[in-house]
């Protein structure tokens, strides 16, 4: 079995990102599945940046706390940095190695400082690959400064034994928006790395099969969100630049053949205003957003609520309140989305668990949206949306085949006396697309009766309140169980029910011991009514949340009155690593009440 973490990183600005994927992509093309993050700051240029990438021979969607190989080409990745009144600004990742597992370093680091003695060090001549490299390019040392990225993945390609003839087809993939002579530089460079390697002797650290090929693509979580609009049949996406939603929008914008037209308007609060308008036309439209996003659309939520118009919205939560951490995450907003906005009125919230998930249920969220006549907010996270991940090509392949359109009951002929909120048995009206020539559509955010005009009658006022609230019932009954949570090991059997949701779902699936089982929630609001039974059969049981105060723990608590003794929590903004996760159960396990977690 092969299964190993290597990390990389440098100043933000410094070309790492391309690391990322290049080695990933080499990876997927000898027959590993990858997992990788990204953890940086929320500046621009300078300060540190790196990321960790999880090879393995079987699919992975986690991280543990320690690598096996680390490569850097500056001092401070290596061991660490202050800023200017002398505080810690992170410690260097000397300290993220396995024992036994090797470092490597720039050659003019002083190896000295680094005062492990059970982890293997070697140094690499970073400036002379680039100087080589530039003499053969004919170019300036400092032109090709850039690609030392580079030399971070062809020297491990090389040292764990895999051939490097992929480096090039994956550097022309990464690069191939670039112009021919920066992709011809980092193939010089690539190139000139290795034959340092060779020549220098270095022992390869290990010896990696190549395996059988797997039709393997290589997307990031919000990719994933995207592709599930693009299944569903949405036409229109509206965003406004914000860390970390706006990599989904982007990735839209520059593939043309999803089929779904991107605006971006001056606001947060135009942007879900414009979504709305689509909506009310029939069109299949939809909102990606990140936390203080979310806070401004608040308005508008209601008014969709109020008027029953089916929205979707994709919340990329990241560290909060205010602005925040705008580039770590977090699980923060599920009480904020669960009661977002003033009044009552129907609302569907679920939290996708993986990338996979985030595919099927962003397309589903459509058909939740029109079926039930109300918003949906799709709970992401960073931990999910700037994760790298390779998929099998055939999961997507069976996540588009197996969906199917639910328009719910959107009509094409309203008549002369249409009643656009007409009272039902089962609480949804008849819809009709606002331009239709069949009928006369009233809307309003006032109280209104069935045809839409203001309304303060006491009785009508009762019915609609019971109308918009009264959907979940429905709800509960309609959606199948396994769009509903999920279950690993028998709830009443196990010593530990360990219940969480969204993005910590992987790593808690890894971290399970045989005497636990897992509850994932999916389906946030209307919260499912098994969820509470399960809960009450189990003989111990603990929240794993990203959150202070546990939010999942206090909306079951406000839904069911059944309270989850046990906490383990996590707020730092750094995801959960499975291996902290398993020892944070094992506490749990002897007694603790409420474990929090801090690694890096």
């Amino acid at each position: 079995m092969t299964d190993f973490s290597w990390m990389t990183g440098g100043k933000q600005g410094s070309g790492i990102d391309s690391a990322l994927e290049v080695f990933s992509r080499i990876m997927m093309k000898h027959g590993y599945y990858i997992f990788g993050y990204r953890e940086y700051f929320s500046n621009i240029k300078g300060a540190h940046s790196f990321f960790t990438v999880r090879v393995s021979d079987s699919r992975k969607s986690s991280l543990g706390s320690k690598v096996d190989i680390a490569i850097f080409f500056d001092n401070e990745s290596i061991l660490g940095e202050k800023n200017a009144r002398g505080g810690l600004v992170h410690e260097g990742h000397v300290k993220d190695l396995k024992a036994g597992g090797t470092l490597i370093i720039d050659s003019k680091t002083d190896a000295s400082k680094i005062t492990r003695k059970d982890i293997n060090v070697l140094s690499i001549d970073f400036d002379a690959i680039i100087k080589d490299s530039a003499d053969k390019l004919k170019m300036q040392a400092s032109e090709t400064t850039i690609a030392k990225n580079i030399v971070c993945v062809a020297a491990s390609i090389y040292l764990i034994g895999l051939p490097g003839e992929e480096i090039e087809n994956a550097l022309r993939a990464v690069f191939a928006h670039k112009s021919q002579k920066i992709i011809d530089m980092n193939i010089t460079v690539a190139d000139t790395t290795i034959s340092f390697i060779k020549n220098n002797a270095f022992k390869q650290i290990m010896q990696l099969p190549v395996l059988p090929q797997r039709d393997l693509l290589y997307m990031e979580g919000s990719t994933a969100t995207a592709i599930g609009k693009a299944i569903a049949g949405c036409k229109m996406q509206i965003y406004y630049p914000i860390t970390p939603a706006s990599d989904e929008s982007e990735f839209i914008e520059a593939h043309t053949e999803l089929g779904i037209r991107v605006a971006q308007p001056e606001s947060e609060l135009a942007v879900l205003s414009m979504a709305t308008g689509a909506s009310l036309t029939g069109i299949r439209s939809a909102v990606s957003t990140s936390s203080p996003g979310l806070s401004l659309m608040t308005e508008t939520i209601t008014w969709a609520g109020i008027t029953e118009t089916p929205i979707v919205l994709v919340d990329h939560q990241r560290g909060a309140p205010a602005t925040g951490q705008p580039t770590r995450t977090e699980q923060a907003d599920l009480l904020f989305a669960v009661h977002q906005g003033h009044g009552d009125f129907g609302r569907v919230v679920i939290a996708p668990g993986n990338a996979e998930e985030s595919i099927g249920m962003t397309a589903l969220a459509f058909n939740y949206a029109e079926r039930y006549q109300l918003p949906v907010i799709v709970l992401g996270e960073k931990n999910l949306s700037q994760a790298s991940v390779s998929i099998d090509k055939s999961l997507v392949e069976n996540i588009k085949a197996a969906y199917r359109v639910d328009r719910g009951k959107l009509i094409s002929n309203g008549g002369p006396d249409y009643k656009r909120y007409q009272f039902t048995p089962d609480n949804i009206s008849t819809r009709i697309a606002l331009g239709d020539p069949t009928a006369i559509i009233w809307m309003t955010g006032d109280e209104h009766d069935e045809w839409g005009h203001i309304s303060e009658e006491t009785d009508n006022r009762n019915k609609m309140m019971e109308k918009r609230t009264g959907k979940t019932d429905l709800i509960l009954s309609t959606i199948p169980k396994e769009e509903k949570f999920n279950l690993i090991g028998d709830a009443a059997k196990a010593d530990l029910l360990v219940v969480g949701w969204g993005g910590t779902t992987s790593a808690i699936t890894e971290a399970l011991m045989p005497n636990t089982a897992f509850l994932q929630v999916k389906l946030i609001e209307p919260l499912p009514k098994e969820i509470p039974e399960l809960i009450k059969a189990a003989k111990k049981s603990v929240c794993i949340e990203q959150n202070i105060s546990g939010q999942l723990k206090q909306h079951i608590a406000a839904k069911t009155g059944v309270v989850i003794e046990n906490q383990i929590l996590k707020y730092n903004g750094r995801p959960m690593r499975y291996d902290e996760i398993r020892d944070g159960l094992n506490r749990i396990l002897r007694g603790e009440k409420r474990v929090v977690l801090n690694a890096y």
